[in-house]
């Protein structure tokens, strides 16, 4: 099987090309069959690995992505890419830490390939952090070093960090979900300075201090409630997935907002498409903006197509 997949089925390109939502159901199982056959196979295979992870999570099945993500680097050691998709699995179970810890072992393990034994008996001295890398290339590093350096960089006065950072956020090519950490780390540190951030098509400058924590976000809040009033009871699974679904968004264009700023839209947008996935058409009764709730449905789509396209 080639890297670039040439030798998949139909189903299993299109799902490579334009994720989950563009499958039907007949697809989707025929794309999961294909995957996990493939992999008790070949579990060592990393693309086959990578592929199912990542449709476990668009199908909210973290839990085995996680399982056989975990056992591929286990057996295999570490892997930019399955590491990667690893970081949207535990950030929809709200368990980054444990990806940092996942991060750091690898990374250290890497590291001290390349770097001789000390002997068993010399205990070394307490040193200052100074990043393995020049920060100045920080945009160059491969994203698990960026994640585990800003992990660190809680931990730290990061004055000398900002010109390298304010470069990462400016530059709308970067990782969107790095450039939320990183400024979710300024808000941390309490940065009271002007800064220019462009991601997803979007231009503005925000004051990090001045700028509401994401979870302290009442725009998503009533969104998550209005969605509860939908599915909780109807159909609690999908409103589970549905809510990780939005706070991977939310998290992706941060310090950005949804537009417009009406909920009602936003709640039946998610709506819709989230029944849609599941081949169920559903008919809108509440008042609504029609047009505006078609627009939002097709910014959902492209920030699904972009979480796909960037390693966290």
């Amino acid at each position: 099987m080639s890297e670039s997949g040439a030798f998949f089925p139909v189903s299993v390109k299109k799902f490579m090309e334009k994720g989950i939502t563009s499958l039907s159901e007949e697809e989707k199982m025929s794309t999961l069959h294909y995957l996990e056959n493939a992999y008790h196979q070949e579990p060592c295979n990393e693309e086959i690995v990578h592929r199912l992870i990542q449709f476990y999570n668009q199908t909210n099945k973290t839990k085995k992505a996680q399982e056989i993500g975990q056992n591929f680097l286990t057996m295999n050691g570490y892997n930019k890419d399955i590491l990667g998709e690893l970081s949207i699995t535990f950030m929809q179970e709200d368990n980054m830490d444990t990806y940092f810890t996942l991060v750091r072992h690898y990374m250290e393990e890497e590291q001290n390939e390349d770097t001789q034994q000390v002997t068993n008996n010399v205990i070394p001295f307490p040193k200052q952090f100074i990043p393995r890398k020049d920060i100045r290339d920080f945009a160059s590093w491969q994203t698990a070093e960026q994640l585990e350096f800003l992990q660190e960089a809680r931990f730290l006065e990061i004055d000398d960090f900002l010109p390298a950072f304010k470069v990462f956020l400016a530059d709308e090519s970067f990782s969107p979900f790095v450039q939320s950490m990183i400024f979710e780390l300024m808000q941390e540190k309490e940065i009271d300075e002007e800064i220019e951030v462009r991601k997803i098509n979007k231009h503005g400058i925000f004051n990090p201090k001045k700028v509401p924590m994401l979870a302290d976000n009442m725009f998503a809040s009533e969104l998550f409630t209005g969605l509860a009033d939908k599915l909780e009871h109807s159909n609690p699974s999908l409103f589970e997935q549905v809510i990780g679904i939005i706070q991977q968004h939310l998290f992706m264009i941060y310090p950005f907002e949804f537009e417009p700023k009406d909920v009602n839209v936003w709640v039946n947008a998610y709506y819709k498409w989230a029944n849609a996935m599941y081949g169920d058409k559903t008919m809108i009764s509440d008042p609504v903006n029609h047009e505006l709730m078609e627009e939002a449905i097709s910014t959902i789509e492209e920030l699904e197509i972009r979480q796909q396209n960037y390693f966290i």
